[in-house]
């Protein structure tokens, strides 16, 4: 299977182009926008990789010492007494 891309408007190339937001009659691609001298000034480039933002988790609170003590109870509790075979 062939994919044909729009030729961009400064190189020529066949890739895929996103229309430029300085020039509107421009399709550029990655190449060509990231090499442009105005991008310092673009107010937004047509090949800005945005990355979604991650949501933070909020750290969860220390465990209280009773509550630590009624772990490990029930952890040791759950361990195979040694020489006890489960049937």
């Amino acid at each position: 299977m062939t994919i044909y891309w729009e030729r961009c408007s400064v190189c020529g190339r066949y890739e895929a182009v996103r229309q430029c937001t300085l020039y509107k009659d421009v399709l550029v691609d990655i190449h060509c926008c990231i090499l442009c001298v105005k991008r310092s000034v673009c107010p937004a480039p047509a090949w800005r990789i945005a990355l979604p933002a991650k949501p933070v988790t909020q750290a969860r609170a220390g465990v209280s010492v009773e509550e630590r003590k009624r772990l490990i109870d029930e952890l040791t509790s759950l361990l195979e007494k040694p020489g006890k075979k489960n049937a």
